[in-house]
């Protein structure tokens, strides 16, 4: 609102605003949702004791797989695939994924009750 607007010319100006959107019958029509196909960026805090054990194992890796580096965020993909897989999916292994799912939750258990 400008110095010099009345309340009066405000209502105005917001009622033309309104008309303006406000031409259809009802409601306006919902845009079909997309899947989002974007990645979905997250930051994730670690304690450096933490992280050292991150950079430590990414290097044994790389010396395995004999790379340069092993991306980090690259593990925790394969982790958080590992962890949420369904024996239908390819990253389902039938004794590792209910075991890791379990210690998981064991672990989430003890953090929150601190």
């Amino acid at each position: 609102m400008s110095a010099r607007e009345t309340g009066a010319q405000r209502e105005e100006r917001m009622a033309r605003a309104a008309e303006g959107r406000n031409r259809g019958e009802g409601p306006p029509a919902r845009r079909a949702s997309q899947v989002r196909t974007k990645p979905v960026r997250m930051t994730v805090d670690m304690p450096p004791a933490l992280h050292r054990k991150m950079k430590r194992w990414t290097g044994y890796a790389a010396g395995q797989l004999d790379v340069a580096d092993v991306p980090a965020a690259e593990v925790v993909r394969i982790l958080v695939d590992i962890l949420s897989a369904t024996p239908e999916e390819p990253a389902w292994d039938a004794e590792f994924s209910p075991a890791l799912a379990r210690r998981v939750l064991r672990e989430l258990s003890n953090r929150m009750d601190q």
